[in-house]
């Protein structure tokens, strides 16, 4: 997972950027990973002065496997691909995911020293954390620590529930007995600011073809009437497949 993501992190193009201010990250997904990141510093670093080790690792590899590289990287990659984003929201997204990447080098360093060490001579001259052809070493940098005034709450619940719902789609997906490589259209009803900021990343992480937003209930009970329609917080979504009657019967 860490070459991946360090791979990754080099294949789209990240670059030192002394002028470039974490704390300006506008991107939603960019605010909550420092967020996280943030409060798994803070529990990494509390378990090993109480000499919980098995803590420790335990928090790190939650954040490694399902926090950075299952969601944070996955949403990341729609924001760099995304020919509609902004230049600012993609330069941002290649200077959060490049410093929470050194970041976590070195918060994983005393448990796992060798791949750690490898990966930052590479990651960090890119996060400005060494100047190119240094001799100092991970050892010789200081070990992160929590600012947990970057947790921001409302990005943390807007991250909620988009992984909801598109946790909810998947599971339509297969009630409806999609194959990985069908898309279809999602009709949604309800928290029209939500679903229209989201729609890029519900495409490519629910493989969907289209997000529909409606306006008016009856509109949505009408092209939803032959499909399970699932709710999460204020919205209600149903995935739109076209139904061969002939071939049913």
């Amino acid at each position: 997972k860490l070459w991946n993501a360090a791979r990754f992190a080099e294949m789209n193009g990240v670059f030192r950027d002394w002028n470039y201010d974490p704390v300006a990250a506008r991107v939603t997904v960019n605010r909550w990973i420092a967020g996280e990141t943030s409060r798994t510093r803070d529990v990494v670093t509390r378990a090993i002065e109480e000499h919980k080790y098995s803590e420790a690792a335990g928090a790190l590899y939650q954040f490694v496997w399902n926090v950075f590289c299952d969601w944070y990287l996955e949403l990341s990659k729609v924001v760099l691909n995304d020919p509609k984003a902004s230049a600012a929201a993609q330069r941002g997204t290649r200077r959060t995911l490049v410093q929470v990447l050194e970041s976590l080098l070195r918060l994983l360093h005393p448990i796992t020293p060798f791949i750690t060490a490898e990966l930052w001579e590479r990651v960090a001259p890119v996060a400005g954390r060494k100047d190119a052809g240094g001799v100092a070493g991970i050892v010789n940098a200081a070990y992160p620590q929590a600012q947990l005034q970057r947790i921001d709450t409302a990005a943390d619940a807007w991250v909620a529930q988009l992984k909801a719902v598109v946790g909810a789609c998947r599971n339509l997906r297969s009630e409806l007995n999609l194959s990985p490589a069908q898309r279809a259209p999602m009709f949604a009803i309800g928290d029209a600011g939500f679903v229209d900021q989201a729609a890029p990343l519900l495409k490519a992480l629910a493989r969907l073809s289209d997000v529909q937003h409606f306006a008016d209930d009856a509109a949505f009970a009408q092209a939803t009437a032959l499909a399970p329609v699932a709710v999460q917080g204020n919205v209600r979504l149903a995935l739109h497949v076209e139904i061969d009657v002939a071939a049913e019967h």
